[in-house]
C-alpha cells in the first residue's frame, strides 16, 4: 500500500528504525490530488502519523511523503 512504499522515508524522517510497521487507520483529504494522513503502529506502544500526498494521475508523479509525526499512541486522533 501507500504507507508500506514509504516506510524507509518515514524511518529517515522519524530518525529511527521501526520494529513493527502496521498501518491501522487513515483519513483522506481531496486537494489537487489526495492527502492521506495514516496512523502506523511501529512498536507495541508507539505509532507515527504520516502525511502522504498522491498527485492527480495525469501528472505522472508518484506518492510523496510530506511529514512524519513520531511519538504518537494508538488512541491518539489523526489530525
Amino acid at each position: 500500500g501507500i504507507a508500506e512504499a514509504k516506510k524507509g522515508e518515514m524511518e529517515a524522517k522519524a530518525g529511527s528504525t521501526f520494529a513493527t510497521f502496521e498501518p491501522v487507520s487513515f483519513v483522506k483529504q481531496v486537494v489537487a490530488g489526495m492527502n492521506y494522513k495514516i496512523k502506523v503502529k511501529v512498536s507495541d506502544t508507539e505509532c507515527v502519523h504520516a502525511l502522504i500526498y498522491c498527485p492527480l494521475p495525469h501528472t505522472g508523479e508518484g506518492p510523496q511523503l510530506v511529514s512524519v509525526e513520531a511519538g504518537k499512541k494508538e488512541d491518539d486522533a489523526i489530525e
